[in-house]
Order: C-alpha cells, then structure tokens, then sequence
C-alpha cells in the first residue's frame, strides 16, 4: 500500500461526466445567490473568471476595494455638530462586508454546491482500473473515489477537504502569499499618474493628491497626506485593515495544509510509483508535489504516470517536470481513456 500514490484532480470527476467545472459553479450561484455571481463577475479584473477560477480570485485589486468604499467615507470633521459618530466606521463595515461575501459566503456557497454533485448515470462505464490497495491524495472535494469505487477511508486523504465537512472549512483560494501579493501589487501600479503626490488640474494647476487609493498604499508621509478630514483619514485606515484580510482569507495556505495533514504525508516516504490522474498541475499546487519529493526517501527514482487530455496538458507536463527537476524518461503519459475497467 506504502509503494503507490494516485494523485487526483477535478479532470477526475470530469472523466466520470460530474458536473464540477467551475462554470458549473456559477450556473449554481444564479440559482442561489446572484448578489455573490454579481460581485465575482463585476469586481475581478480578468476577462474570464470561470477560467481558472481559484487563480483569478487574487484579480481585485486595493483600486477596486477602495473605489468600493469611497462613496461611504465621512465628508465632515468629528468635532462638526452633525457628525454622525457611526459614519467613521461605515467604509470598514462596507469594505467589511464585502470581504465577508468573498471569503467566508464564497466558501459557504462553493461547498453547497459541491453537496449537490453526484455521479450520474451510467458512470460505470467510465470506471477506471485502480489499485485498491495504494494510496490517495485527492485535491477534489468529492469523495467519488471512496462511494464509487469503494476505496477504504484511511487510504484517502482530502488535501482541501471534502463535501461532507462543516459547510465553509474548505480550502478555497489563490496561492500567493498575501506580502508578496501587496508588494507584487505596489510595484505594478507605484508609477502610474493617479497614485502620484501632485496632479494638475483642468486649468494646468497642481495640486495634492487626495485619491483615496494613493493616500491608502502610496502616501509615504501620512501627516502630509490631502485628507480632507481627521475622520477621513480615519475611516480609509480603519477600511483598509479590512481590505488587507481579503487577500489573507482567501489565501490558500499549503503550509497549514500541510501541517493539518502531516500524517498522510509523512505516510509517502516509501512511495514508489505516482499515478496523477485528472491534475493540471497549476503552479498554485506545486508546493504540495515539493513536499511529497522532499519526504520520500528516493524520490529521485519515483516513476511518474501522469494523464493528459489535451496538447496544452502535454506541454503542462513537461513544463511540471522542469520545476520540479523530475528525469522525463520516468514519466509515462495516458489518457483516463486507455485504462478504462470496460
């Protein structure tokens, strides 16, 4: 059981015609939620979120959260007599909210609809020849592998959990590093003109920048900043903690992933033989094969099977192989097809 590890991806339950694209997802959301599909379709800044939908979660920019809770800020001073205290923090509880449907009702929602998934008729004829007795570490939320081809629980890990666990404790999300992700951020925008300290007019005067956004990320002196207000400064702080948890949210954090299943990983130091079935081989999961390598006592000897669906997922593997200084001549390439049970 020790010698082989299957590895398995959503081209998996595709392969077993489950409706799990991510386009699936959103016919979902349009049925159950459309302020969430509204939000995920109007505020990312891609041309196709559906595409690679975990990826493109990191596309919303500081911009887009500001501009967002721009029109909430206070346009009075706190000491005015018609200062509304609450409106100090109406730009966090906005900017708050908003988080909360991208992060924790995203999750929620996702989970939903993977509980909705089912193997369809006829999906026996779409088996495929497996070795009960190896090891499993699916990347899917399904538990097709254990219900459908009666794999003992033990044998099966759930990288990101499965559909079965408390509805939002899922892992969701994109792979980079929140302090990477700012930084990555501030060096792509640090020099276009509206994020500058003086800007001019119509009538060719300049003047201090008071753009919610460059007072946020790119004031380096905040005591000289064009804030308007003491509760204007206030409230774009107070809201820009609650922007910065969006990207920690959302964070799909492989190093708690790995910690929270460190027994199973432990488990692969013997493994032998790796059977990738239905794995794209994102960049976002690379981690997770980086450590699988770096438990295994030879991992230099490991012989690859990885199946392929199309040129581009070729190309994918050949490209995996290099990042992870894996000899080509022990991967084996297939199609889920060749090794159907019928």
């Amino acid at each position: 059981m020790e010698e082989t590890l299957y590895i398995l991806g959503n081209g998996f339950d595709l392969h077993h015609g489950v409706a799990s694209k991510y386009s699936d997802f959103k016919s979902f959301l349009t049925r159950h939620d459309r302020n969430l599909l509204y939000d995920l379709e109007n505020l990312y800044d891609c041309e196709d979120i559906w595409g690679d939908f975990e990826k493109n979660l990191l596309t919303i920019s500081r911009e887009t959260f500001i501009g967002y809770i721009t029109p909430c800020l206070p346009t009075n001073e706190v000491e005015d007599d018609d200062f509304i205290y609450a409106e100090l923090f109406l730009s966090q509880d906005h900017a708050g909210d908003l988080v909360d449907r991208l992060t924790e009702n995203l999750r929620k929602r996702f989970q939903q609809w993977i509980r909705t998934l089912n193997m369809p008729a006829g999906y026996e004829k779409r088996m495929i020849k497996i070795d009960d007795c190896a090891l499993y570490l699916s990347f899917n939320y399904t538990d097709f592998i254990e219900k459908a081809y009666k794999i003992p629980s033990i044998q099966v890990c759930y990288l990101h959990g499965k559909k079965s666990d408390k509805i939002g404790s899922i892992v969701l999300g994109h792979g980079e590093i929140p302090e990477n992700s700012l930084d990555n951020w501030l060096k792509m925008n640090n020099k276009k003109q509206r994020f500058q300290p003086r800007l001019k007019n119509k009538g060719n005067r300049y003047y201090n920048n008071s753009n919610p956004t460059y007072l946020a990320y790119f004031l380096e002196d905040e005591s000289s900043g064009n804030w308007g207000s003491e509760a204007r400064y206030h409230a774009i702080n107070f809201a820009v903690e609650r922007i910065e948890d969006y990207y920690e949210q959302s964070f799909k954090n492989f190093h708690k992933v790995l910690k929270a299943h460190e027994r199973f990983i432990s488990s692969l130091s013997k493994v032998k033989r790796i059977v990738v079935m239905g794995h794209s081989l994102a960049k976002v999961d690379l981690p997770y094969f980086n450590k699988i390598l770096q438990v295994n006592e030879n991992s230099h000897k490991i012989e690859w099977e990885i199946s392929f669906h199309s040129e581009a997922n070729l190309n994918g593997i050949t490209e995996f192989a290099r990042e992870l200084n894996i000899n080509p001549n022990q991967i084996t390439k297939f199609s889920l097809e060749e090794r159907l049970l019928s």
